[in-house]
């Protein structure tokens, strides 16, 4: 083809007048400008102004827009946005399925209703949100967008009135557990909306199920079976749970737990004088939650429920409750090392059909981090793992000695144990320190302590940290059980709160001196005790524990109870008589001070530690 002359070209634009060179030089800006626009409009049309991020990272990619309104991200009225996920997009699915055994997307609405659509939303039901998956149904052989209406009759949805809804919400939707994730991905998701909406955002998250009223925007989780949104926060259905998460629990595997995050409303708090307490329904079983100032979330493992993964109503105060979640545990290995979290309301019930162990379960106490339960098959298990330390800790001729399994023979340690962080090291690092050969329990101890930080490892030794430990056995009547998770549980909080030891001291030294008199003389009348009288912070700690193990009506008599022990009588006669006589009123007056005391610092009572009760 001949190419234009473009001397002649030149020569004709000399030719012109001003005017025409102007009108020429406008017309071709113009043409050209338009050219550009399209080229733009060509090369953007697909890319979406909503961004997809990812959950623990600041990794951000824009979304395919399959239409204008996915394209600009908002929505004017009874429509749809649909978009597409990039292959980049489909691998932050695995990444995150990956790393916490589940995976969701999440995305946030703004609802912008124009004054009629407020109205209709108003006087009205009818308007709607919808929220659901694009899969290879959605899409032709060549991978062009088959646009529909939904929902049809197979389409999964998440959805709920507009009416009720905040104006701005975040809505999660989780995807099917899967050994070969990739097989079950969306390819993308649409959001319908009938009043004007803006997709803010979208992540991907670990799946969570439930709602959170906890931050700014409201948040609503949802199983891969769908759901439609209680905004007034009510009941909610975890009945897709199983779809997500194990449905028992293994050394390798463990059951979800639910999260209850309590308002800090002074009106809906607990009082000394009145108690406050959330009723939920789970399944048919009834919960209570008691609302106090100091504690602001709850933990249930879903494992001590008799059908956790059905319906939740909330009952009466359900004001209390900010939030119900149900989210994946992450407990893995060849051995039960990491502690299942609960209130310990929920630990002497917890069945031993559901333990990861044959032998024990650990439990964490959800309030304090640093504070673990064991519950042993029997008090041979717990002797294995914790009787060489009673002897070692606090046992009366025995204390800082390690005595071999032969010297340990028919001894029995406690029917229930509790150990600071640092006794336990000492006695780690003198079996160190002697080239002292522990048994399996003991080194397997070693292990759970030094994974859940209760330990520092400083060469061939071992460092503590705050902490304490407890420990009960299944084998000990239901009766005692209680009473002694209440006893060993104090001591756990007398090991790691400054303060609260500095308050029992008080009250132990200005106490009825000769009530304090009879104390030690009843732990020295009784030999299996084996307590060292002569140490302070052991007495202290005994003192608050043994008035603090009941109901503060019950301290007094159980005092006087103790005096008219046969062995106690015949080796102080004269302060059992003085016991008897005063009605025990000397541990009375100190389980007053101490009781008004944790309460208010920890919202617990003497004889209850825990604030769930069934």
């Amino acid at each position: 083809m001949k190419l234009p002359d473009i001397k002649k070209i030149i020569e004709s634009f000399k030719k012109l007048n001003a005017s025409q060179k102007k009108l020429l030089v406008a017309s071709a800006t113009l043409v050209f400008v338009c050219l550009v626009l399209i080229i733009i409009l060509a090369a953007t049309k697909n890319i979406s102004a909503v961004s997809l991020e990812c959950y623990g990272s600041e990794k951000m990619s824009t979304l395919v827009a399959l239409d204008s309104n996915a394209q600009s991200g908002t929505i004017k009225q009874s429509d749809y946005a649909n978009f597409k996920f990039t292959e980049k997009q489909k691998e932050l699915f695995k990444e995150i399925y990956q790393q916490n055994s589940t995976v969701a997307l999440t995305v946030r609405l703004l609802l912008k209703p124009t004054k009629k659509q407020a109205t209709l939303m108003e006087n009205s039901d009818t308007a709607v949100f919808r929220f659901g998956f694009l899969d290879s149904n959605d899409f032709s052989s060549k991978g062009k967008f088959i646009k529909q209406l939904y929902p049809d009759n197979k389409r999964i949805l998440v959805s709920g009135k507009e009416k009720n809804a905040p104006q701005s919400f975040d809505i999660s939707f989780a995807i099917q557990k899967n050994d070969d994730i990739e097989k079950v991905l969306p390819q993308g998701f649409f959001i319908y909306s009938t009043v004007r909406c803006k997709v803010v955002a979208a992540c991907v998250v670990p799946a969570e199920l439930g709602f959170d009223l906890t931050s700014q925007v409201p948040f609503y989780g949802f199983a891969c079976n769908g759901g439609i949104v209680d905004f007034t926060n009510s009941d909610f259905d975890f009945s897709g749970a199983s779809m997500l998460f194990p449905v028992q629990n293994s050394n390798s595997l463990s059951m979800p737990e639910f999260v209850f995050n309590l308002y800090d409303n002074d009106e809906l708090n607990s009082t000394y004088e009145r108690s406050v307490r959330a009723e939920i329904n789970i399944g048919g079983e009834k919960l209570y939650i008691k609302n106090v100032k100091p504690a602001r979330e709850i933990v249930i493992p879903s494992a001590a429920l008799k059908a956790p993964f059905s319906s939740i109503k909330l009952l009466a105060n359900k004001e209390c409750l900010a939030s119900v979640i149900l989210r994946a545990t992450h407990i893995a290995g060849k051995e039960v090392l990491e502690p299942v979290r609960t209130d310990p309301g929920l630990i002497l019930n917890y069945s031993p059909k559901y333990w990861r162990t044959l032998d024990y379960e650990i439990f964490e106490w959800d309030r304090y981090p640093g504070i673990i339960f064991f519950d042993t098959r029997n008090y041979d298990v717990q002797d294995n793992f914790f009787r060489r330390m009673a002897y070692f800790v606090e046992k009366a001729g025995y204390k800082g000695r390690l005595l071999t399994n032969e010297e340990l023979e028919g001894k029995h340690g406690y029917n229930a144990h509790d150990y600071s962080s640092q006794s336990m090291a000492n006695f780690f690092n003198k079996a160190t320190e002697l080239g002292f050969k522990l048994n399996d329990e003991e080194e397997l101890l070693k292990k759970i302590l030094i994974h859940n930080g209760f330990f520092e490892v400083e060469g061939d030794k071992v460092k503590a940290n705050e902490g304490g430990l407890v420990s009960i056995s299944q084998e000990s009547r239901p009766w005692l059980r209680s009473t002694l998770l209440a006893h060993e549980g104090w001591h756990t909080i007398f090991f790691r709160d400054a303060e609260f030891r500095n308050y029992v001291s008080a009250v132990y030294y200005t106490m009825d001196p000769v009530s304090r008199d009879f104390l030690i003389d009843y732990f020295k009348s009784q030999e299996s005790l084996g307590y060292d009288t002569n140490d302070s912070y052991l007495m202290n700690n005994e003192f608050m524990a043994y008035i603090m193990q009941q109901k503060l009506s019950d301290v007094a008599q159980y005092f006087v109870h103790l005096a008219n022990r046969g062995t106690v009588i015949k080796y102080t006669p004269e302060l059992a008589a003085y016991i008897r006589k005063t009605e025990g009123k000397g541990f009375e007056d100190a389980a007053f001070a101490l009781n008004e005391y944790v309460f208010d610092k920890y919202g617990i009572v003497c004889g209850n530690i825990a604030l769930v009760s069934r």
